[in-house]
């Protein structure tokens, strides 16, 4: 597609679809990294294999069906998926799509928005104590500190770092050297130097950037460091010590339940809170529990009881992994579920069916 178009669609996604209608101008940016449209044509036949979970379809444009599993589903128009996506069956079952007329869809990784939309709370939570930090997280999100960190431990994580400023032709680690710190370039460019296996100098072998990562290596395998790491030009890294760095990865901030003690949990005093969407919620939850979506958390804690004990669940965990960090902060004795409603092997209600149904019924379903 013209980038023209491109940015129409995703426009029209963040105004009128949910959950992109949540997202923050920042996250609707990284939307085409995860998701795939595609542009079919009246009468074209179109099949997506099945994902790990049960990926979003949103129809854009157009009328078409979806067919899986035997079944039939017609949509009329792209009203029929602003408020609740068409859910494609997981792997290993697949789905077709038939254009009636001229279309655009958007499938989409439903984990991976799940995990942006947790990431947008994060940066929210930051905003809230300082913008340039919270710009400055933008800046090193992807960095594999964070790619390796529980989401809900990257805001502990950053503000443990430091900031250092460093010089054009300095080493800021050097190879041989113990490990005692990892590092993120936040402004400036540095070249990765390894010595060779039969000689004694120093071979570039990576240049790197704002952004980029290193030294978790000697952090990781306790040995010492297996490369330098030399400036380019002057410049700042983010410096999480050692100690730190070892903390966070081996005492993560919040605590999980698996669901089978969850449910005993349940029966002794424990509370449900669900923080998908109302939507969400509506197709079907763990009977009893309470709805307070996500975004809405921070201004609905008052109706919360702290004498009172919860345990939080999402669909995959991504979101009741950031709520439970929030609501641990704000001194509430609750814990996460893990795997979420996706890996809940127990009863769930539906508000549209009127009755309760199990998790194999859903799949014997799908």
């Amino acid at each position: 597609m013209m980038s023209a178009k491109m940015d129409h669609i995703l426009d029209r996604l963040s105004r009128h679809y949910q959950p992109f209608n949540l997202l923050s101008e920042e996250r609707i940016r990284e939307v085409v990294n995860i998701v795939r449209f595609v542009e079919m044509r009246a009468g074209e036949i179109f099949q997506i294999a099945g994902g790990k979970d049960q990926d979003y379809l949103f129809v854009v444009e157009g009328r078409l069906e979806v067919i899986y599993s035997g079944a039939i589903k017609t949509i009329a128009g792209p009203e029929d998926t602003r408020k609740r996506p068409v859910l494609l069956p997981p792997a290993p079952q697949s789905s077709t799509l038939v254009a009636r007329e001229d279309a655009i869809i958007c499938h989409a990784d439903r984990e991976l928005l799940d995990n942006l939309i947790s990431w947008d709370e994060v940066v929210h939570m930051m905003e809230d104590t300082n913008d340039e930090v919270a710009e400055l997280l933008e800046r090193v999100r992807n960095s594999l500190v964070f790619r390796r960190l529980p989401l809900e431990t990257v805001e502990a994580a950053f503000h443990r770092m430091r900031t250092r400023e460093v010089k054009a032709g300095e080493y800021v680690i050097q190879q041989g050297e113990q490990g005692d710190a990892y590092y993120i370039i936040t402004r400036g460019r540095a070249e990765v130097y390894q010595r060779g296996l039969y000689d004694d100098e120093l071979h570039k072998i990576a240049e790197i950037g704002e952004g980029d990562a290193f030294g978790c290596e000697a952090l990781i395998s306790g040995s010492t460091r297996s490369e330098s790491v030399k400036m380019l030009e002057d410049g700042e890294v983010l410096v999480l010590d050692k100690g730190a760095f070892e903390e966070l990865i081996s005492n993560p901030l919040i605590k999980t339940v698996h669901p089978s003690v969850a449910k005993t949990m349940l029966e002794t005093g424990y509370e449900m809170i669900d923080v998908r969407y109302p939507e969400e919620f509506d197709d079907h939850h763990i009977p009893g529990a309470t709805l307070i979506p996500l975004f809405e958390l921070r201004n609905r804690m008052e109706e919360l009881d702290r004498n009172k004990k919860y345990i939080v669940y999402c669909h995959g965990g991504a979101r009741s992994a950031v709520a439970t960090l929030i609501l641990a902060q704000n001194q509430f004795d609750v814990l996460s579920l893990e795997g979420g409603i996706r890996d809940w092997p127990f009863e769930t209600t539906s508000i549209y069916e009127k009755q309760i149904v199990t998790r194999d019924d859903e799949e014997a379903a799908a």
